[in-house]
């Protein structure tokens, strides 16, 4: 009060900015806490008029000290009003900034929450994906995956069976981008991974799958899904449940692998047929999701299966060397355009 007093002349603004800064001080610090459990349509106006409130008693306050008096009030109305009116804005307008700079604060620590927890919700999907690749003898495998965002609905898993020694692998693409799809990959994965305890029989892993999605998952989430059996002796049962048909290259040429049945989570009824095929020694089995074949350039054009299977052919010594290729194809063909899905490559190469 007493910088008031000192400030305050007969049209002095300072005095009203002191009162505004004041104000929105106090209702800041010490009022906002006590009604910071109301209901949240009524602090805004209870910040108002405390605002205001505050603002008018402390002008009013400045205008009624010694030298001035009520007189000095009386005599200079309009004075007078017109500082309670100026101090009243600049008290609001005070607040309001302090009010938009701690909103700002929030957001920032809001946003950096969620940062971390994508960053943690990346991190376990990584972890969820295999690292590391069955040394087998007779086939060389290995896969990769490139969310378009933090963490996508892209899915693949290559392990030996440790009873048989049999490869078992599977590649699944789940409707939709970002959090949600990737927790149906999630909840994808982990059926999967039950389905296939105590039976080689992937007609009816599918069918577990399928069952389990359609009865916990919404209908308009669901999954296309590849598995496949590979024995020593070369040969390959497998079941396409409405995937891009992965190809198998030998001597040249290209083979897709199709059949199976439908998507996964979209009927309870659906029904899923195993289809088998003997490989040799020198083919190579190509499975992918959208994501690759359909990579755009900035003049929208997409990578496409001809150059997807003209990187295939090229030769390569080893299933990791022909990852890599198809990457850095993939790199140049889209020169830094923006990735709209999840990149997935899952390649088995028979020795």
């Amino acid at each position: 009060m007493p910088l008031l007093y000192y400030l305050h002349d007969e049209w002095q603004p300072s005095s009203a900015l002191v009162c505004g800064l004041f104000a929105g001080a106090v209702v800041r610090r010490w009022v906002e806490p006590i009604y910071a459990s109301f209901p949240a349509f009524l602090r805004r106006p209870l910040r108002v008029f405390v605002v205001l409130a505050g603002t008018i008693f402390a002008v009013w306050g400045t205008l009624l000290t010694p030298e001035y008096g009520l007189y000095y009030m009386l005599a200079h109305w309009r004075a007078a009003l017109a500082m309670l009116v100026f101090a009243s804005l600049m008290g609001l307008g005070c607040a309001g900034v302090v009010y938009s700079h701690t909103r700002m604060q929030q957001e920032i620590e809001q946003r950096e929450r969620l940062e971390e927890d994508m960053r943690l919700a990346h991190d376990i999907q990584r972890s969820l994906l295999s690292g590391e690749f069955p040394r087998i003898p007779w086939v060389d495998s290995c896969a990769f995956n490139v969310p378009s965002r933090d963490v996508g609905g892209d899915y693949y898993e290559i392990f030996d069976d440790a009873e048989t020694g049999d490869l078992e692998f599977a590649i699944g693409d789940v409707s939709g981008k970002g959090v949600p799809a990737a927790l149906l990959m999630s909840t994808l994965q982990s059926t999967f991974m039950g389905a296939t305890s105590g039976t080689a029989d992937l007609a009816s892993v599918c069918s577990r799958i399928n069952k389990f999605l359609v009865e916990r998952t919404s209908p308009e989430r669901y999954a296309t899904f590849f598995v496949g059996h590979l024995t020593e002796d070369a040969y390959l049962a497998y079941v396409n449940a409405g995937h891009n048909p992965p190809y198998l290259l030998r001597d040249g040429e290209a083979q897709r692998l199709m059949g199976g049945g439908m998507p996964l989570g979209l009927f309870a009824t659906a029904e899923y047929e195993v289809q088998k095929i003997r490989l040799r020694s020198g083919d190579v089995l190509l499975a992918f999701t959208d994501g690759v074949t359909e990579a755009m350039n900035p003049e929208s054009e997409e990578f496409g299966d001809e150059r997807l299977l003209g990187v295939a052919a090229a030769g390569h010594a080893s299933a990791e060397a022909l990852i890599d290729a198809v990457r850095r194809a993939v790199d140049e063909h889209t020169r830094g355009a923006p990735q709209h899905d999840d990149l997935t490559l899952l390649v088995l190469c028979l020795q």
